[in-house]
């Protein structure tokens, strides 16, 4: 199990069951403050509160040597600290996540903070794993400088990371892991992690001129994104190739069910621009081809396989891919 496994289940999850809590939710930071959880256990939190580390300098031990992952869980810890036990040890957590991206991690040239631990690495992943957390923490401590800071943060990802076709390269820094093309997944990543910072930024009722001026960056950055993905939209099997614009590879559903979520949620969030038709046939068409390979167990397929970016072969089981069936399937409960 990953880090960003178990915060994007933990998000899934509260999507379904107590979708207010959620920054897509109809009040989620009740009073301009985050959701007060008091006794209760909800789904989200049984499954996520025992696996994060709380006396650790991050929320999770990711042995595959990534600083952004464990952010994934920021979220969490974060609610977490506003229940009437043991919040004090997931304040204090959330806080080294915080100051270990911020302060420690190494930078690529331009100030980006890096995905990775060893050296700096710009994955497009990232940006659904630590954006969405520091724009949180902002919310938590009335920081709007925090807030800011997740939004030049993607900002100096896509300067990195876009090309001239409106995609997103995967991973750029590492010449051993760079990956050719553009990888479905990543750029639903990207996405779906602009959309729930926008999603923090417009439920923050003490945001400012700075802010707003943030939230129509990321509405720009969010629509050239999907305007590229949607131009790329080719596979016979009405889904997403894992690779767009490259014929070797067959469609699949994880990122098509995590791009078609960012369309239903950005047309909730601003419909002048994503409510239109263009969009939404889009993203219905995008929700048929997923649901109709669910099997009868549950699991959508084909699904990229999330550990082996350049495998041309379907994971048997994608967990990332579960919870993202799940976040289109919210997505589109709330818009309809």
């Amino acid at each position: 199990t990953h880090s960003w496994e178990i915060g994007y289940a933990h998000e899934a999850t509260m999507q379904i069951f107590n979708p207010e809590r959620s920054v897509f939710g109809s009040n989620p930071f009740p009073g301009g403050q985050l959701p007060s959880l008091g006794l209760r256990l909800d789904e989200a939190s049984l499954y996520a509160q025992p696996k994060i580390r709380t006396h650790d300098e991050s929320l999770f031990d990711e042995e595959n040597g990534a600083m952004s992952d464990p952010a994934s869980l920021g979220v969490a810890a974060l609610m977490f600290g506003r229940r009437s036990w043991n919040s004090k040890d997931y304040r204090a957590a959330a806080e080294r996540q915080k100051d270990l991206l911020l302060k420690r991690a190494p930078r690529y040239a331009n100030g980006a903070i890096s995905h990775r631990r060893d050296n700096a690495e710009l994955w497009a992943d990232a940006v659904a794993m630590f954006p969405p957390f520091l724009a949180y923490y902002g919310v938590a401590k009335n920081d709007t400088d925090l807030l800011h800071e997740a939004v030049v943060q993607i900002g100096l990802y896509r300067d990195v990371l876009q090309s001239e076709n409106g995609l997103w390269k995967h991973i750029v820094g590492s010449p051993d892991r760079a990956v050719e093309g553009y990888w479905s997944t990543g750029n639903a990543w990207v996405a779906y992690g602009m959309a729930r910072v926008r999603a923090t930024i417009s439920a923050w009722s003490r945001n400012n001129a700075t802010l707003t001026n943030d939230q129509e960056r990321l509405d720009s950055w969010i629509k050239e994104l999907l305007d590229a993905v949607i131009a790329s939209d080719d596979h016979g099997s009405g889904l997403l190739r894992n690779r767009l614009q490259d014929k070797g590879y067959d469609g699949e559903t994880s990122g098509t069910s995590l791009l078609a979520a960012t369309v239903y949620r950005m047309a909730i969030s601003n419909p002048m621009v994503f409510g239109k038709r263009e969009y939404l046939e889009w993203a219905n068409a995008k929700r048929h081809a997923v649901v109709s390979r669910v099997d009868k167990d549950g699991f959508a397929k084909p699904a990229a396989d999330p550990l082996n970016h350049k495998s041309k072969e379907p994971a048997e089981i994608s967990p990332e891919g579960e919870s993202f069936l799940l976040l289109l399937g919210a997505a589109w409960r709330d818009c309809v």
